[in-house]
């Protein structure tokens, strides 16, 4: 079996054989975001919450600001990835401040022009990858976090299968889950690329337009 015929099968167990944490994590991301949008007013004045120099927003077709988008994004998923391990602290953590902080910012832009789904739909092209990394990215992250606790877990379970080299034995048992982990990481690590390239060369203007629009 070739390589990508690997990741993709892992990629896709990931998602079917663990649907209902797949499931929990979604339903926490927009849970997150409502949170954000009704909890803005009691954190921040109407003075505060109000972005205009945002709503004026322009592009400049910058390959060095997209880079600098790509690579700041990409490190908070890997930086979220990685501190998953602790009690998945990092999952929660990268949904409650991003998403939530994208629930806080559509809040403001109805106290500014009285539309509150305007930030939505400025962003809503960029946006919509950038919020499906960081969803992916965070079940990655539980993920991993499972894959750790069944690996201890296995460690010390008085059984036949793990009498010689408990730890291997543990790894070979769980690294299953490892690998989806790792599939469902890298997949939020390319959307959130395609997230960081709009965002730059195209989000702006078609924004713009879908606003406009409706």
């Amino acid at each position: 079996m070739s390589f990508g015929e690997s990741y993709f099968k892992y990629l896709k167990s990931a998602f079917v054989e663990h649907k209902t944490l797949f499931i929990f994590t979604v339903f926490f991301a927009t849970f997150c975001w409502i949170g954000g949008y009704f909890i803005a007013d009691w954190i921040f004045t109407p003075n505060e919450l109000i972005d205009y120099e945002y709503l004026s927003q322009e592009t400049f077709f910058s390959f060095e600001d997209m880079m600098v988008i790509i690579i700041n994004n990409c490190m908070i998923n890997l930086i979220s990835y990685i501190e998953s391990i602790f009690l998945c602290y990092g999952a929660f953590y990268d949904m409650i401040l991003n998403i939530g902080m994208s629930g806080i910012t559509s809040r403001a832009t109805e106290l500014a022009c009285g539309d509150p789904f305007l930030f939505l739909k400025l962003t809503c092209l960029h946006g919509f990858f950038e919020d499906l990394s960081t969803i992916l990215n965070s079940f990655a992250g539980f993920l991993l976090f499972h894959f750790l606790v069944l690996t201890i877990k296995d460690i010390f379970k008085p059984s036949k299968r793990l009498a010689n080299g408990a730890f291997t034995n543990s790894l070979k048992i769980n690294k299953r889950m490892l690998y989806q982990s790792l599939a469902v990481f890298v997949l939020a690590f390319v959307v959130m690329i395609i997230a960081g390239v709009l965002e730059e060369y195209v989000s702006v203007p078609f924004g713009n337009l879908i606003a406009a629009l409706f």
